[in-house]
Parts: structure tokens; C-alpha cells; sequence
């Protein structure tokens, strides 16, 4: 009997990606060569460094950000998830790490995008991988994000929904599990319970056992802010937006079975819209700053130039003069 296991951890960052990670390495799951945590995430962010390491090498250079608010972002990495080299080497770290640790789980901010390549994967080698989806009220998200990343409220509101939406349509046609984060720090064995239910796996030790290493890891506190808009600064139509999304999302989250998909569906084409809509507003405006940096481009190749030419022709000069001795 095949008992290898892929989970695959997801959702916008700040939502308890690293606290279920945590749960999971705490019931039996591996996190390969996990990175520590820090002053942002002092329990540790359970992510796999090489797999962080690859997904960053990946977007080096697309412009697509972790949390990022481009509807169509996936056509940015499209070219690289096609990319049979690439596969080659997932599939070959894959099956490295299976042979010492049967039961994995990822996590990385990144993943998402990677999300169908990772699924291709697995697949070729038999696995089937499941993902657990965390939420948490967009309002907290931004707040934690601009709290310790330093990110806009407009763009980690925005971000929140454009990332949020995506994992639920990836993610469809596999086993899943959606968490609200204050559900798992409040009653986490429930939670991990309908995890095993959901995508079929085991725990070890067993969930129900007391005193449990999960205890340990999980604290209510960890939980350090709390939903609401007063003071995020978003545009009342993204709020509202993102309020819909999140709720719709709960649903599936208190769901054992798969629901109604239209309007989640329809809360997509929706921010697809509004996005059309800020990226026309803004068009003469962007324009005005591609300009700008072009012509500080320009003035600045053009002193190099004079430089580099001054340089070469007081150069001449010295040697010219030297050779008259």
C-alpha cells in the first residue's frame, strides 16, 4: 500500500499558512529543511527552503509579487511551469524526499502560483495531493502585512482577494480543506480532524491524544489583530468586495461537501472588473511615469557618455604629452 502523502499548504500570506504547517509537522507530516522563524513568525514559518529558494528563482525578474493583484498573473509563469527542465527537477527533489519522509507538506506565500505544476508533479508519481486553504478577514491580513512587511493597505486588500479567489479555482479538482484561522487556534483537533477527513490522512500522534505537540505550538495570542476597516485604508468598494469574498469563502470553509461554485464565480469576474476599471484610471498616469523614467534614463546614459568621453580625451592628452619627452 502507497502511504505517501503530499499536503500542500496555501492562502494569502498572514492567514495561518504557518501555524497549520506547524500543526501538520507536529501530527506526523515532514517539512523538509525548514526555514526558522523570527521576530515576524517566532514559532517558525515551516517552509521548505529549497522550495522557497526555487519559487523565488522563478519570479526573479516577472514582477509578480507573493501577494500579488493581477487577475491574470498566472499567464506571467505560464511559460516557466511549461518548462520540462523545470519539472524534471521538482520531480526529482520530490521523489528524493519521499524516499525518507513518506508524508510531506509544503508551504510558501509563492506556491500558489506554482500550484498546477506542483499537482502535475505529484501526479506523475502516483501522489495525489491535498491542500488545506487558510482565511483570515482580509481587514487582519492587511493590518499584519502593513504591521511587518511595510505593504500598502490598497495593495494587500487587493492582493487578499486576487490570491484568495485563485487558490479556490485552482484547487477545485483536488482535495481540499478550507481552515478559518481563529477556528484553529481556538479548537485546532477539530479542525485537524476535518483536514483528515477531507483529504484522507492520518495523524501521528493521533489528534486525540493529551498532552499533544500541538499545544505547545499553537497560542490564541498569536492571533495580534483583529478584523475590522477603521483603520485600513481601502476604498469602501474594495472593502466591500473583500468582506463578500471572505464570507462566501467561510462558507466553503464550514462545508464538508462541495458547494454552490457560481458565486465565488461570479465574485471573480467581479474584482476582474474592478481591476480593468483601476487599471484604466490610472493608464495616462502610468503612462506620465514610464515617461519620466525613460527621459532620467536617457540624461543619465548621456553623462556617462560625456564622462566616459572627457575621460578618454584628457587620457589622450597625458599620454600624448608624455610621448613628446
Amino acid at each position: 500500500m502507497d502511504e505517501r502523502s503530499l499536503v500542500l499548504v496555501i492562502g494569502p500570506g498572514r492567514s495561518g499558512t504557518s501555524s497549520m504547517a506547524g500543526s501538520l509537522a507536529a501530527s506526523g507530516f515532514h517539512v523538509p529543511a525548514s526555514i526558522k522563524g523570527n521576530d515576524t513568525n517566532p514559532t517558525g514559518f515551516f517552509e521548505p527552503r529549497w522550495v522557497v529558494d526555487l519559487h523565488k528563482r522563478f519570479l526573479k525578474g516577472t514582477g509578480l509579487g507573493n501577494l500579488d493583484s493581477d487577475p491574470d498573473g498566472q499567464t506571467v509563469v505560464a511559460e516557466i511551469k511549461a518548462d520540462p527542465e523545470v519539472r524534471r527537477t521538482i520531480r526529482e527533489w520530490l521523489e528524493a524526499r519521499f524516499e525518507t519522509n513518506p508524508r510531506l507538506v509544503l508551504k510558501d506565500p509563492r506556491m500558489v502560483w506554482f500550484t498546477e505544476l506542483w499537482v502535475d508533479v505529484a501526479r506523475e508519481l502516483g501522489v495525489e495531493p491535498g491542500f488545506v486553504i487558510m482565511l483570515r478577514h482580509p481587514s487582519e491580513v492587511s493590518a499584519s502585512r502593513t504591521t511587518y512587511y511595510s505593504v500598502r493597505d490598497v495593495a494587500a486588500v487587493s492582493g487578499w482577494i486576487n490570491v484568495a479567489l485563485l487558490s479556490e479555482q485552482l484547487t477545485a479538482d483536488s482535495p481540499r480543506k478550507f481552515v478559518h484561522y481563529p477556528d484553529l487556534l481556538a479548537d485546532w483537533r477539530t479542525e485537524l480532524a476535518g483536514v483528515g477527513n477531507s483529504l484522507g490522512i492520518t495523524f501521528d500522534p493521533p489528534i486525540d491524544q493529551r498532552p499533544h505537540p500541538v499545544d505547545e505550538l499553537l497560542d490564541p495570542a498569536l492571533r495580534r489583530m483583529s478584523p475590522g476597516w477603521d483603520e485600513i485604508a481601502v476604498p469602501r468598494v474594495l472593502s466591500d468586495l473583500a468582506d463578500r469574498t471572505f464570507d462566501a469563502l467561510l462558507v466553503e470553509a464550514g462545508s464538508d461537501a462541495p458547494g454552490d461554485r457560481a458565486p465565488i464565480a461570479a465574485l471573480r469576474e467581479e474584482y476582474r472588473e474592478l481591476w480593468a476599471f483601476a487599471q484604466t484610471m490610472t493608464r495616462f498616469h502610468r503612462l506620465r511615469q514610464e515617461e519620466a523614467i525613460r527621459r532620467k534614463t536617457v540624461r543619465r546614459v548621456r553623462s556617462q557618455l560625456q564622462q566616459e568621453a572627457e575621460s578618454s580625451g584628457l587620457l589622450g592628452k597625458v599620454r600624448r604629452r608624455l610621448g613628446s619627452h
